[in-house]
């Protein structure tokens, strides 16, 4: 089963660092990962679209560069989720 890194406050969030979803797309591993987390879903979703700034992973490449949430997630996949950063 694929795992899920999150990074940052994301981590807060959920509590935990890394977790194992199914979902055959980037979109369904994520609704999979906030099923029981709205607090999550809302700091990496906004109507059904990532947030401004969130960047996904899969295995190092962003899926912005491929098909955005309708990116196909492979069973040995390692998705990792980021959250917004600031700096100067």
């Amino acid at each position: 089963m694929p795992s899920r890194k999150l990074f940052g406050n994301l981590r807060q969030i959920a509590g935990v660092s890394k977790v194992e979803t199914q979902g055959a797309t980037v979109r369904q591993a994520i609704e999979t990962l906030c099923a029981n987390d709205t607090a999550l879903r809302d700091a990496i979703l906004m109507d059904d679209h990532l947030r401004p700034y969130v960047r996904v992973m899969i295995d190092g490449h962003d899926i912005e560069l491929a098909q955005g949430l309708v990116t196909l997630v492979g069973a040995e996949d390692q998705i990792a989720v980021f959250p917004p950063m600031a700096g100067g």
